[in-house]
């Protein structure tokens, strides 16, 4: 271990196991000891898009994936907790796609792709564990950016807020309302509209940075798909079951 303050250095081999339960205890071993686990505080960079791809997994806390556009827009594609790889191509020598940045205080385990690669070449494990997550990683992302392109913003902010409740919701949340545009890809002024659509249905309640869950079930219903909604959401809660909508790439 090259070096760590923190007591969760020790509990490092055990996050391993869980994340990659095929691979072999000599490896397992080897990757705790090349690893450097750092602490890195809320809103501090862990990897900077278009830096140097290092292999990073959290440990504790929650880590965002976020990347920033040509047009500079900036837009969250993932969000990660402990055992999850903190970056979407991490075996490559090509500059990081996306910023990796702390939402919580979190530790994280950092390795070189080369350091990975080269284990990963001695052990078919380790090699399909870390495809597995390349591939759970692309899914999500796919996921997003299909949302981003074909639904209504309403369904859109309310899909988020549904899939994300823990870290919105939570009685200490992890995810402030400043989050939300960069989660569902649409401009502040977009969001805004679709939340007080849905302040005036009695879903969501703005509470400072933060958002206050009032009814599930009608969040729930606005995340449905189109054919699945009902008129609970097509006729007077929510008002057209289109909903705001803004252009492709929104």
């Amino acid at each position: 271990m090259r070096h760590e303050t923190r007591p969760l250095v020790t509990g490092l081999p055990a996050v391993l196991s869980e994340a990659f339960p095929r691979t072999r205890p000599e490896t397992l071993k080897a990757l705790t000891s090349v690893a450097t686990v750092r602490t890195f505080r809320p809103n501090q960079a862990i990897v900077t898009q278009g830096e140097d791809t290092a292999l990073a997994m959290a440990l504790d806390g929650w880590v965002a994936l976020r990347r920033t556009t040509p047009d500079g827009r900036q837009l969250i594609v993932r969000i990660v907790h402990r055992g999850r790889l903190s970056t979407m191509l991490p075996l490559t020598s090509r500059p990081a796609g996306a910023d990796a940045v702390a939402l919580t205080e979190t530790s994280v385990a950092l390795w070189s792709g080369d350091e990975v690669r080269a284990l990963a070449e001695s052990d078919a494990g380790l090699a399909v564990e870390l495809l597995d997550q390349v591939l759970m990683a692309l899914e999500e992302v796919t996921a997003r950016l299909e949302g981003m392109l074909y639904q209504d913003a309403l369904r859109r902010v309310a899909r988020v807020l549904h899939q994300h409740a823990d870290l919105f919701f939570s009685d200490a949340p992890v995810l402030t309302r400043r989050h939300l545009p960069m989660l569902v890809g649409t401009s502040r002024e977009m969001t805004g509209r679709v939340i007080r659509i849905l302040e005036s249905s009695g879903v969501v309640l703005r509470v400072g940075r933060y958002f206050r869950l009032l009814d599930p079930e009608g969040l729930a219903a606005a995340a449905e798909p189109d054919d699945d909604r009902g008129r609970s959401v097509d006729g007077d809660r929510f008002g057209p079951a289109s909903g705001p909508r803004e252009a492709r790439g929104a």
